[in-house]
């Protein structure tokens, strides 16, 4: 179906680079062909009695929701590629082991390699750069940022040149990657002034929600009967809605085993009155699996591994507290960033 200007949407479809270069984005649920499935809830459907669609529902939804001419936002490493949507869904078999069988074409303007053109992720606004930063997420809808999308859409289609200005973002990118990367091998190992026994962890925890704007505190070991637990409590209110959370905070290196999980679902299965419409997040310094993460998402549960923990903390790095940023030993000085 091919869109009117009064009713094109703005799509984020994560892609490989392989089919970006091609113009192509891709999706999985690589065991089923979308083109021959005449619609979303037919391929939910499918998907669901075969393994479990989890939280994936929405996406695939969205997916085959794009219509020809709809902008698509592909994320790259500290730039975006946008393009429109062109013709219908098709799959490439070729793709199946990276799992991105079901694609769509994307007319992309293209620079001089042939190649679509990237736009640096600092051309937008913080909110939409956030947006993009969502974890777990391949289809997403991004229309509420049709603004700042179709202009920097215009300005590339007509030939601006943002060559110098992704260099210099590809490179301070670089360097919060470094800093990301040692940020969180401090944490993990105990490298910093943090509170010993996940304690310290807690209350960052606790801080960047604060940040977030809820009201957040650590809870007591023993608030929780039996085998449930959970460490931060929080709740933020606005005037459409009211968003409770209960944190089980892991201070860990390598994988996080299950039993934090497990202490997340004790609390669903006690049915304990006071947190029925909470929502639980097992936040950990460390990684998890894949099947730690299907359990996790069966069961409703949202999960940040370590790198989301000092993705978190990078985003509200300004804002820490002069006590925080000593305890993680994070220094601020002015850097000029050269060749």
């Amino acid at each position: 179906m091919t869109n009117t200007e009064n009713n094109i949407r703005c799509y984020q479809v994560r892609a490989i680079t392989e089919l970006l270069n091609q113009s192509v984005v891709g999706v999985g649920w690589s065991d089923f062909d979308f083109s021959v499935i005449p619609n979303a809830e037919d391929a939910i459907e499918q998907i669901d009695n075969y393994y479990g669609i989890g939280r994936g529902g929405n996406q695939i939804r969205r997916f085959y929701a794009i219509n020809e001419g709809d902008y698509i936002v592909v994320p790259c490493p500290y730039a975006v590629a946008i393009g429109k949507a062109s013709g219908g869904i098709f799959s490439d078999i070729k793709f199946y082991d990276q799992d991105c069988s079901n694609q769509r074409k994307v007319t992309f303007p293209l620079g001089q390699d042939a190649k679509p053109i990237l736009v640096p992720r600092s051309e937008f606004s913080e909110a939409f750069q956030r947006r993009l930063r969502v974890r777990g997420m391949t289809v997403n809808n991004l229309t509420e940022f049709q603004g700042e999308i179709k202009a920097a859409y215009d300005s590339i289609n007509s030939g601006r040149d943002y060559s110098w200005k992704y260099k210099l973002s590809e490179l301070i990118g670089k360097e919060e990657a470094r800093f990301k990367d040692e940020l969180l091998r401090n944490i993990q190992i105990g490298r910093t002034n943090l509170l010993a026994g996940g304690t310290g962890l807690e209350y960052l925890v606790r801080e960047l929600l604060e940040l977030e704007g809820y009201q957040a505190e650590v809870l007591s070991k023993r608030a929780f009967p039996t085998f449930a637990d959970a460490d931060v409590k929080a709740s933020r209110v606005d005037p459409c809605s009211q968003t409770d959370l209960l944190v089980q905070v892991k201070h860990h290196q390598g994988f996080s085993n299950e039993h934090g999980l497990a202490q997340l679902e004790e609390i669903i299965n006690a049915k304990l009155s006071e947190y029925q419409d909470h929502d639980l997040v097992f936040l950990t310094s460390a990684s998890v699996s894949k099947d730690f993460e299907k359990r996790a998402e069966e069961n409703n549960i949202t999960v940040i591994d370590g790198k989301g923990l000092v993705d978190w903390v990078y985003t509200h790095i300004d804002n820490l507290s002069k006590d925080t940023k000593e305890a993680l030993s994070i220094c601020e000085v002015p850097t000029v960033v050269g060749e």
